[in-house]
C-alpha cells in the first residue's frame, strides 16, 4: 500500500477559488507513488463550495478530500481578547495535534499559492530529530523586527529573529506536540498575548517551540515579490539555518527550484491582475478549469476590496483626528 501524504488547509468562502487553484496545482505536480489525503478545516463553507472543491480533487485518482468542521474550536476562539485583529483560520493552525489524532505528522499549506513542484518529500524530513514545527526561514532580513521593539523583550525578539518560520507551508510533528502537551501551551500563548502579537501563529510557534523548530529548504515558500526583488539592495541573511552562507547563487537556485509560489498581502491574483506573477496563477486557474468561477466571483471580490479600503480609510482618519486632539 502506498504511503499517505496528509495535508490540511483552512480558509473562508472568499478563498475557495484560490483553494481550487492551489489544490489542483499541488495534485498536478504530486508524485504518483503516494496517496494524498487533503483536509479543509472550516466553519462556514457552503455545500456549493464543498462540491466545487470535491470536483477538483476527484479528477485525481490518488487523492481524497475531507472536510473538518471546526465549530468546537470556534467556541474557544470566542473567549480570546482582541480576536478581531486575527482570523479563526490563523488559530486553527495551532490546533492540529488534537484535530488530527490519526496522524503522527501532517503538512499545512495556505491557499494563496500555486505549486510548481512536488511536495511529498517534505513529510519525511527530520525523521530522527525532536521538533514541533518545520517551516521556511526568510532568505532576506526580517524587515518586521522593528515593529516588535515596543512590546517584546530583547530575548523574545532574539527568539523570533532566530526561529520564526513562514506559516504558509509547514511540516507539523503531531506526535511530539501531543507528547509534550504543546497545543495547550500554544493556545495559552495566543490567548495571553493576542494584544501584542504581530504575526500571530508564527510568533506563538517561535516563542513556545524554540529551539525545537526545524527549517525547510527555501524553495518551499517563495514569495512572488522575490522574483522582482533586487537582493543587492536588500541584503540576504548572511547564513542560512543549515550552516551555509547565502549568496546570489543561493537566491537564484531558490527561484529556479520553486516548490510553492506564495502571494502574500491583501491583494491576491484572483482579485487583482496587477499582482506580480499574476500570469502564473492565471495559467493554473485555467488548468484547474476555474476561469468561469473566477469571472463570476469578480463582483464579490470588488465589493470585498471596497469594504476593506473604506475601513482602512476610516481608521486612518480616526487616528489622524485622535493625534490632532
Amino acid at each position: 500500500m502506498h504511503s499517505v501524504i496528509p495535508i490540511f488547509f483552512t480558509f473562508d468562502k472568499y478563498f475557495v477559488l484560490g483553494a481550487c487553484v492551489a489544490i489542483h496545482s499541488l495534485l498536478e505536480k504530486a508524485s504518483r507513488q503516494y496517496r494524498y489525503h487533503l483536509y479543509v478545516v472550516h466553519t462556514g463553507l457552503k455545500e456549493g463550495h464543498k462540491k466545487r472543491l470535491q470536483k477538483v480533487v476527484q479528477s485525481f485518482p490518488n487523492a481524497k478530500l475531507f472536510f473538518k468542521d471546526a465549530s468546537s474550536y470556534a467556541t474557544a476562539w470566542e473567549t480570546f481578547q482582541h480576536k478581531s485583529h486575527f482570523s479563526k483560520e490563523i488559530f486553527y493552525k495551532l490546533t492540529a495535534a488534537e484535530m488530527f489524532p490519526e496522524y503522527d505528522r501532517i503538512l499545512f499549506s495556505d491557499v494563496d499559492v500555486v505549486f510548481k513542484n512536488d511536495i511529498s518529500e517534505s513529510l519525511f524530513l527530520y525523521q530522527d530529530e525532536k521538533f514541533y514545527f518545520a517551516g521556511t526561514y526568510s532568505i532576506v532580513d526580517h524587515n518586521m523586527l522593528p515593529a516588535y521593539e515596543k512590546d517584546f523583550s530583547l530575548e523574545e525578539r532574539s527568539i523570533i529573529s532566530k526561529y520564526e518560520v513562514s506559516a504558509g507551508y509547514m511540516l507539523i510533528n503531531l506526535k511530539m506536540l501531543r507528547e509534550d502537551n504543546m497545543q495547550q501551551k500554544l493556545m495559552d500563548c495566543f490567548r495571553q498575548n493576542a494584544n501584542r502579537l504581530i504575526l500571530p501563529e508564527q510568533d506563538c510557534i517561535a516563542l513556545c517551540c524554540a529551539p525545537h523548530i526545524r527549517f525547510l529548504p527555501y524553495e518551499y515558500v517563495v514569495c512572488n515579490h522575490y522574483f522582482k526583488q533586487d537582493f543587492s539592495a536588500r541584503p540576504l541573511r548572511p547564513y542560512n539555518p543549515w550552516g551555509g552562507k547565502n549568496t546570489p547563487h543561493t537566491y537564484r537556485e531558490m527561484l529556479e527550484n520553486t516548490i510553492q509560489l506564495h502571494y502574500p498581502g491583501p491583494n491576491k491574483p484572483w482579485n487583482s491582475p496587477f499582482v506580480h506573477k499574476y500570469n502564473e496563477w492565471l495559467k493554473c486557474c485555467l488548468n484547474a478549469r476555474q476561469f468561469g468561477y473566477y469571472l463570476w466571483m469578480q463582483p464579490q471580490f470588488l465589493l470585498q476590496r471596497f469594504k476593506r479600503y473604506s475601513l482602512s480609510r476610516f481608521i486612518r482618519k480616526l487616528k489622524k483626528r485622535l493625534h490632532l486632539s
